[in-house]
C-alpha cells in the first residue's frame, strides 16, 4: 500500500507478482492500494494492480472505504485525470455515492476535471449502448439463421424431361 501511495512501479510489480492478495488488503480507514494509487495519481501503478487483483478489476474499483469513497472519488478530488480514464474503463460506477450523499463528479478538483470526468462517462455509457445493441443484432441473426436452417426446401417439378 505504501508503494502504491508513493508511486514506486517496480516495487508494485514484485509485490503483485509475489502477494496479489496484498492488493485488496484494508488499512484503519479501510482504504486499499488500488485507492492509495489513485489519490497519488499514479497511473502506471493503478493499471498493475488492477493487472493482478485476484476477482478482477471491475469489483476491485467498486470498494469503498469508510467513508464510503471509491478510488473514482479520490481520483477525482485530486484531479487525476489519467486515472479517471483507467477507473472508468475497468467499471467504476460513476454515480456511486459515499456516506455524504457525494458523487466523484461532487468531488472533482478542478472544473476541468468534472468536465472531463463527465465526458468520460457520456462516452462510457455510449460505448455500453452500442455493445448492448450489438448483442442484440447477433442474437437476432442467430435467431433467424435458426429460423431459416429448420426451413422447407421447395423444389419445382421438371417439366418437358422424358424419361
Amino acid at each position: 500500500m505504501l508503494a502504491a501511495n508513493a508511486g514506486h512501479t517496480d516495487v508494485v510489480h514484485f509485490l503483485c507478482e509475489r502477494t496479489p492478495d496484498a492488493i485488496l488488503r484494508r488499512d484503519v480507514r479501510w482504504r486499499d492500494a488500488i485507492m492509495e494509487a489513485s489519490r497519488g495519481g499514479h497511473d502506471t501503478v493503478l493499471q498493475i494492480l488492477l493487472t493482478y487483483v485476484p476477482h478482477g478489476a471491475q469489483e476491485a474499483v467498486q470498494r469503498a472505504d469508510l467513508d464510503g469513497n471509491t478510488a473514482l472519488h479520490f481520483a477525482s478530488s485530486n484531479g487525476n485525470l489519467l486515472v479517471l480514464r483507467t477507473l472508468l474503463a475497468a467499471g467504476a460506477d460513476a454515480e456511486r455515492r459515499n456516506a455524504w450523499s457525494w458523487t466523484a463528479m461532487s468531488y472533482s478538483a478542478t472544473v476541468q476535471a468534472e468536465v472531463y470526468l463527465k465526458g468520460l462517462v457520456t462516452e462510457v455509457e455510449r460505448r455500453k449502448m452500442v455493445r448492448q445493441e450489438v448483442e442484440q443484432l447477433k442474437n437476432s441473426v442467430k435467431g433467424a439463421a435458426a429460423i431459416k436452417a429448420g426451413g422447407v426446401r421447395v423444389v419445382q417439378e421438371d417439366i418437358g424431361v422424358e424419361d
